[in-house]
């Protein structure tokens, strides 16, 4: 393992195609914790080149994503930095990848190449009929003088601008996920990529690592999909006579049963759904540094601050590792109970008013019995955005019928209808007479009924629990009861015991 020392740059630079992929999140966030745990900055670049994919408020999307887990960067778009602009169209304006690309057709390490897309699919067909499995391209412009590319150029017909390879020879390079390891790549397994396109866009094997150079990015940490592609990056560097940054590919990210990667064509996976549903940042952040990184064999639950301190590139694996959104879930909810009960009833209050059970903004007075009510759901909750669905009889009218809850889930197990409207009727004449409506003695009033009746409490409660609830889970039924107050509890009960006859 190559020994790492500070200060080191690293840079997180997405694609604005799309809203941000989790997995996009996990890879800013294992750069990010490089940077602090090791000393350094941590750079967000827009890499806008792929002008026919881009998404208009992608990037707005990206930065508030990030920003939402935890991710802050100490240069880029909206901050500013020593290496502006960080936005790749924006750099293209300056000529910054011009120069550069003419840097190489100058000393003969690229060409300009006037092969078709038509004349590309034929060299392809015609591989392929040979027998040869992989095609690689070797344009005939190649061996071309600069001066006959310039010549065509000059005539209008359109070109790509290539990367000569190598034809004989091999590539090598290191990888810091995989111990260090070295990487060899015989080059007569590579061909001649396009730098920039037709359009005089540089495409992403280009312009990320021009400006890599130009920004001083140290450690490039990144998916493992680019493995391929890093033995084209290794030769671009030597091209230009620059040192190459470090290379740590990231473990990718499996869907949950272990087939295939995680994608956000199948899977729910855009970072923006998750605080739609009510994750806690937090929670999310300290499940996304489990992804392909452990600090031992046991430890899972961490603050931002202790993953920093503990986190080293050495103990990021190379396998892959599988989504489990049932662990992250349970995460949230351990989270979730570490609130206090003010900063629960603020989290779930967006829900609430979502759901149109509370007002937008809410009255104090809504504020205030939401505030009674969380401490009623905090141990059920994993997801804030359950607050609604759990609360929402304490807010809502509560009767069985058509329009409400089936009548039947009244009747206890070997009760039937007339011994379950006794049971409700004899509870509303319990509680009707308690004169100070407090869980406590609303509890004493209960378990003295079940005494006089000789009725096991468990059918009692649970009758009267459905009766007010209209559910037959629900919060604990005595603190239930006093936040529903005197009235719609009785009003409830007479409901529910005349429905039974």
């Amino acid at each position: 393992m190559t020994a790492i020392t500070g200060p080191v740059r690293v840079r997180f630079a997405p694609s604005p195609t799309g809203y941000l992929h989790i997995g996009g999140v996990r890879t800013a966030l294992f750069n990010w914790l490089f940077a602090r745990h090791y000393g350094g900055q941590f750079i967000l670049r827009i890499e806008d080149t792929d002008e026919k994919r881009l998404v208009a408020d992608a990037a707005d999307d990206i930065s508030a994503s990030l920003r939402w887990v935890g991710i802050n960067w100490d240069e880029g778009p909206d901050v500013g930095g020593p290496h502006g602009p960080y936005v790749q169209s924006q750099r293209q304006e300056l000529g910054l990848y011009q120069q550069h690309s003419d840097q190489l057709l100058e000393a003969g390490l690229a060409y300009m190449s006037f092969t078709t897309e038509e004349e590309l699919a034929e060299m392809r067909t015609a591989t392929e009929a040979r027998g040869i499995k992989s095609f690689r391209f070797r344009g005939p412009e190649r061996d071309w003088s600069l001066a006959q590319q310039r010549e065509t150029a000059a005539s209008g017909k359109p070109y790509t601008i290539r990367l000569k390879m190598p034809l004989e020879g091999e590539t090598r390079f290191n990888d810091l996920v995989r111990g260090g390891s070295e990487i060899v790549v015989q080059h007569d397994q590579l061909q001649d990529i396009v730098l920039i396109k037709k359009t005089g866009m540089p495409v992403y094997h280009f312009a990320h690592l021009v400006d890599d150079h130009l920004m001083g990015i140290t450690h490039v940490l990144r998916a493992e999909e680019w493995v391929p592609s890093t033995p084209y990056h290794v030769l671009l560097y030597h091209a230009f006579g620059w040192q190459a940054p470090v290379f740590a590919h990231l473990p990718v990210i499996l869907r949950q049963d272990g087939k295939g990667k995680l994608s956000k064509r199948k899977d729910d996976v855009a970072t923006n759904r998750f605080w739609e549903r009510g994750y806690l940042p937090e929670a999310l952040f300290n499940y996304l540094a489990l992804q392909g990184w452990s600090y031992d064999d046991k430890t899972e639950i961490m603050s931002s601050s202790e993953i920093v301190e503990r986190f080293s590139i050495e103990r990021v694996q190379a396998s892959g590792a599988r989504w489990n959104p049932d662990k992250l879930r349970d995460m949230n909810g351990i989270y979730i109970r570490k609130l206090s009960m003010e900063a629960l009833a603020q989290q779930v209050q967006p829900f609430m008013s979502a759901a149109g059970l509370i007002g937008n903004p809410p009255s104090a007075a809504e504020q205030g019995y939401l505030l009674r009510l969380v401490p009623l759901v905090h141990e059920r909750l994993e997801e804030l955005s359950q607050a609604p669905e759990l609360l929402d009889f304490f807010f809502q009218d509560v009767r069985p019928g058509p329009d409400g809850y089936d009548p039947a889930l009244l009747i206890p197990k070997k009760h039937d209808a007339t011994q379950t409207a006794n049971l409700l009727r004899a509870a509303h004449g319990a509680l009707n007479i308690v004169e100070d409506w407090q869980a406590a003695n609303l509890e004493a009033a209960m378990r003295d009924l079940s005494e006089r009746l000789q009725a096991k409490p468990s059918p009692l409660f649970g009758a009267v629990r459905v009766a007010v609830s209209g559910r037959s889970v629900a919060p604990p039924l005595f603190d239930m009861l006093a936040a529903l107050g005197r009235e719609r509890t009785l009003s409830r009960l007479s409901l529910a015991a005349g429905a039974l006859g």
